[in-house]
C-alpha cells in the first residue's frame, strides 16, 4: 500500500473548518457521491440522481464502482474535471490541492473506499492539509481528519472547476 509519507498517526484536525461541507454518505457503496456532493457543493440525493438520470446507475443495486470516466463524467455535469486515478507513491505531496483519494485501501482486492483531500493555501504560512471523510459509521471527531497514516491515501483523482468559455 502506497501510504502517505506523513508522521502525523494521531488526528489534529479538530479545529479545522473546512472549505467543503461535509456530506455524509448513506451506505456502503454511495462514498464517491458523496465526495462529488461535497466538491460541487450539492446534495447526496442530487449527485446520485444526477448518476440515476445520466449515468444509469442503478436506482436499487446491485451496485458496483464506478470507473474514472464516470466518475469524471459525473463531475462534468457539476462543472468539474476529474483526473484519471494516480497513483500515491512519494506520499501526500503527490496529491493536488483537491482531490478525491482512496482510503483504507487493499491492493489484493484492489478495493477502498472515497473521501475528499484538500490542501488549503490561502494562509501561505500555515497550509492546512486534511481529509473530509463521508463514512457514516466514523465518530464525529474523524469527519475532519490529518491523521494519513492511519487511512493510507493510495489513489486519488484531482479535482478542478471546469473553464469558463470565453467571452464572445
Amino acid at each position: 500500500m502506497a501510504a502517505a509519507n506523513s508522521t502525523t498517526t494521531a488526528n489534529t484536525a479538530q479545529d479545522i473548518q473546512p472549505v467543503f461541507n461535509r456530506v455524509q454518505q448513506t451506505g456502503t457503496h454511495d462514498c464517491i457521491f458523496a465526495c462529488v456532493a461535497m466538491i460541487a457543493g450539492k446534495s447526496l440525493e442530487e449527485v446520485i440522481s444526477v448518476a440515476i438520470s445520466d449515468l444509469k446507475h442503478p436506482r436499487h443495486g446491485p451496485f458496483w464502482p464506478l470507473v474514472e470516466e464516470e466518475i469524471a463524467t459525473l463531475l462534468a455535469k457539476f462543472s468539474l474535471v476529474g483526473s484519471v486515478y494516480k497513483q500515491i507513491t512519494k506520499g501526500i505531496v503527490d496529491i493536488p490541492a483537491v482531490a478525491i483519494v482512496i482510503v483504507d485501501y487493499n491492493e489484493e482486492s484492489e478495493l477502498g473506499r472515497h473521501a475528499v483531500f484538500i490542501r488549503d493555501s490561502s494562509n501561505m504560512k500555515a497550509v492546512k492539509e486534511y481529509i473530509i471523510d463521508p463514512a457514516s459509521w466514523i465518530s464525529t471527531d474523524l469527519h475532519v481528519r490529518n491523521d494519513f497514516k492511519n487511512i493510507g491515501p493510495a489513489w486519488y483523482i484531482g479535482v478542478h472547476p471546469m473553464a469558463k468559455p470565453a467571452a464572445k
